[in-house]
């Protein structure tokens, strides 16, 4: 769960079905409680029978965390940490990005339960997530799905990239870690593990399918999946597996959940046609996220000198962030200096590669600066980012045609 209101509804429900008196355990607490539940296994047995308030903890936080994904991220969801925060792992804390897209999900949700409450028929939660380079979508993704997958009964998930090295390092690695490190009185007894495949869970009957886009057999046939999770979707390359096979196994339900996420990787193809698509909501139960290159502050900026100063072209680029962010961010962006030497020195890097349509697909402002020629044009890249940077939003007017 993920919106507060259906939260607060949920929790209400099981505290008068079940009555229990629910709370919520600050994460200092948690991770108390959590180490003193673990000091008293001995070779994965308890070594004492429990004590009745270490039972009502544990009952506590089950039934919390199965209906709050951000409660049970910030003190149990464990995952690799990225390289601008440290090393090793650690647990869950949302970016900026990540917060812009869980509000997102809490918002559909929202609009899903009170269809469903109304007795309306329900899309369920279908986000296209078209974004710039390492910013936390597949780390935000897994963690969803491994929330559902371990707590809800029943729960059938889908997880699906390019090829077999993708699915391991992208999906069942992060998977495992994430599994691996789940306190015990949070982690389902695994049925089988089968590497880069499947994940079954024993007592909840809940499991994880792992499949790839150039497998012969079709992309989830057959099947149905409650949550379901496809990466680097512009690059696989028979994306039709998505639309024909993939797409109609997403029921109708308040409780589906399906995110698709990748970067562009050229123009007229499958993801550039779809996500724009569903960015002019020409298709009914998908909405459209954009990620840029800035959304997160801390991640990419580097120190400038002490006598630089931005190039005219670097000043361009800040206006267009400055213009467009709102819409991409929900706030007006002044990208500060460390931000501005950074994509100024990686730009001229990549003009010198000639890879600079390559740098604006992984660092885009805006969808239409993602989507690049990834062949060579009449125009030079340079020039068509130069007019790109200079364009402005177009203006409505209204026309009235005199009488004769």
């Amino acid at each position: 769960m993920y919106s507060e209101r259906v939260i607060e509804r949920h929790l209400k429900a099981v505290t008068k079905t079940l009555k229990v008196k629910l709370k919520r355990t600050p994460i200092g607490k948690a991770e108390d409680w959590t180490a003193h539940l673990t000091s008293l296994l001995k070779d994965g047995k308890l070594k004492r029978p429990l004590k009745a308030e270490e039972r009502a903890h544990i009952q506590n936080e089950r039934l919390i965390s199965k209906l709050d994904f951000r409660y049970w991220s910030e003190r149990y969801g464990t995952l690799a940490l990225d390289g601008s925060v440290g090393l090793g792992i650690g647990r869950f804390h949302p970016w900026e990005s990540q917060e812009l897209t869980l509000a997102l999900i809490a918002r559909i949700e929202d609009e899903n339960f009170t269809a469903f409450e109304e007795g309306s028929p329900c899309d369920g939660i279908c986000i296209v997530q078209h974004k710039s380079r390492q910013l936390g979508a597949t780390a935000l993704s897994r963690q969803l799905m491994m929330h559902r997958a371990t707590l809800w009964e029943y729960t059938r998930a889908m997880a699906a990239s390019v090829d077999e090295p993708k699915v391991h390092d992208q999906l069942y690695s992060r998977d495992k870690v994430c599994y691996d490190n789940l306190p015990w009185f949070l982690r389902p007894r695994l049925q089988f593990d089968v590497k880069d495949k499947h994940l079954a869970f024993d007592a909840i009957h809940s499991s994880i399918m792992y499949q790839q886009s150039n497998q012969e057999s079709g992309l989830g046939q057959g099947s149905q999946f409650d949550i379901a999770h496809l990466t680097e979707v512009a690059s696989w390359q028979n994306p039709a597996v998505i639309r024909y096979d993939f797409i109609p196994t997403i029921p109708q339900s308040p409780f589906a959940f399906c995110i698709l996420e990748s970067t562009a990787n050229g123009r007229g193809n499958w993801w550039h046609t779809f996500t724009e698509e569903v960015r002019r909501k020409e298709h009914r139960r998908w909405h459209y996220c954009f990620w840029p290159w800035y959304v997160n502050a801390k991640k990419y900026r580097a120190k400038p000198p002490a006598d630089w100063h931005p190039s005219e072209l670097t000043l361009l680029h800040a206006k267009k962030v400055h213009e467009t962010s709102h819409e991409w961010v929900g706030r007006d962006v002044l990208l500060p200096k460390e931000q501005l030497y950074w994509y100024e020195s990686e730009r001229a890097s990549a003009k010198r590669l000639g890879e600079l349509n390559l740098f604006l697909t992984n660092y885009a402002t805006t969808p239409e600066e993602s989507f690049q020629h990834s062949t060579l044009s009449a125009f030079s890249t340079e020039l068509l980012e130069e007019f790109r940077l200079q364009t402005q939003a177009g203006q409505s007017h209204e026309f009235h045609a005199e009488a004769s």
